[in-house]
């Protein structure tokens, strides 16, 4: 990839594909308000939601699949000279599930990346890519840094989509050096649209996890992922990027900070215990997915702050407390209230699995006491 600062020029006209998704739309809106940008595509298979739609202002919006032979001749035509690829599914909790996630990632990103590969006028190509690429495994490292691989190769699934269209990015950078290429490599995100695992874990009173597992989690606020990405498309040096929260959770210590209960279950159980506890999400939840809950993922971002230039304003935990009232998922609840949901719980579930849930209620119970969100009195808590 090309990293020489000198043959770098700002960015004039823009395009965003997956301009109707949130981080789409909200760098659309962004970007308008820039003086340095004249013009700004947001391009999608899909019309944006009347919310985004105020979002991109009066942006040029094209209803376009991004595997049509046409876009090509959209971006040359209108000139453009950055591309920013915020299309990528994060999660397979989308419509049509599995296939219809492969399929726009794949494929579509496919035809993007060839798109802009054969556009002449396209100097800055900027890619929305995940930390699981780094996978999930008992013998990672304590924090991944953008020159590692991971340790057990992703099989299929959202880790195996977001490699494959990296790999597909550096080809292109190979044949067109003078594109300067950005990847952004973001953990979970909560509060958009899109759910992720942890945000799921976070909705209901007790929450499924692994018995014997207390992975390590890294969060980045929406803000800050939109920031991180305005700063890649308006001209930040080119390049591989972890771009994440300073600070790092267990997912135990998450959930009993929403208020709520982890449930430790056998792994050959969890997704029974999904079935029963949860109401959407995690029942079908991937082996990509079922290793992240088991060892968690962390990964450093020295490089974000040295050579992207770039530091997150809220840290993991700021941005879970940040969801979490946003949300409405902040601890609102009283002891009496976990001692009525544990007692109702108990009676359903075998021996073993009620002392554990007791276990987790005291824990929950002494942490939320500690940090003042457990009041004495609250009449209508449930």
């Amino acid at each position: 990839m090309n990293t020489e600062a000198s043959t770098r020029s700002p960015a004039r006209a823009v395009a965003v594909v997956g301009g109707s998704r949130y981080l789409g739309a909200h760098l659309v809106g962004m970007l308008l308000r820039n003086e340095s940008v004249e013009r700004v595509l947001a391009i999608d298979s899909v019309k944006p939601s009347p919310q985004h739609r105020r979002r991109m202002r009066d942006a040029e919006f094209v209803r376009l699949d991004p595997q049509s032979p046409r876009l090509q001749g959209i971006l040359r035509e209108a000139g453009i000279d950055t591309v920013v690829h915020a299309g990528l599914f994060h999660t397979d909790f989308a419509p049509g599930g599995r296939a219809a996630v492969k399929e726009s990632n794949i494929m579509g990103s496919m035809h993007v990346i060839a798109a802009c590969g054969r556009a002449s006028t396209v100097k800055r190509f900027v890619l929305i890519s995940s930390t699981t690429v780094y996978g999930s495994s008992g013998s990672d490292p304590a924090l991944f840094t953008e020159d590692m691989a991971a340790r057990r190769q992703p099989s299929g699934g959202i880790p195996l989509d977001h490699l494959s269209v990296e790999g597909y990015v550096r080809g292109m950078s190979r044949k067109r050096p003078d594109i300067d290429v950005t990847i952004l490599r973001i953990p979970a995100i909560l509060g958009l649209p899109e759910p992720t695992v942890l945000g799921e874990l976070l909705l209901p009173s007790v929450a499924p996890v692994l018995a014997g597992y207390d992975p390590r989690v890294q969060l980045l606020h929406p803000q800050d992922a939109l920031d991180a990405l305005l700063h890649a498309t308006l001209g930040a040096a080119p390049g591989t990027y972890n771009i994440a929260a300073e600070g790092v959770l267990t997912l135990a210590r998450a959930i009993r900070r929403a208020g709520h209960i982890p449930l430790p279950v056998p792994p050959q159980t969890f997704k029974y215990a999904a079935r029963m506890l949860l109401s959407r999400g995690l029942r079908d939840i991937g082996p990509s997915q079922m290793r992240y809950l088991r060892f968690g993922r962390v990964v450093d971002t020295t490089r974000m702050r040295t050579e992207f230039g770039f530091q997150p304003s809220y840290t993991t935990d700021e941005a879970l407390h940040a969801y979490l009232v946003d949300s409405g998922t902040e601890p609102l609840v009283t002891r009496a209230s976990l001692e009525r949901k544990v007692a109702k719980l108990e009676k359903l579930l075998p021996g073993p699995v009620a002392d554990r849930l007791r276990a987790g209620v005291d824990t929950t119970i002494g942490e939320l006491e500690a940090i003042g969100a457990l009041p004495d009195r609250m009449e209508e808590a449930v």
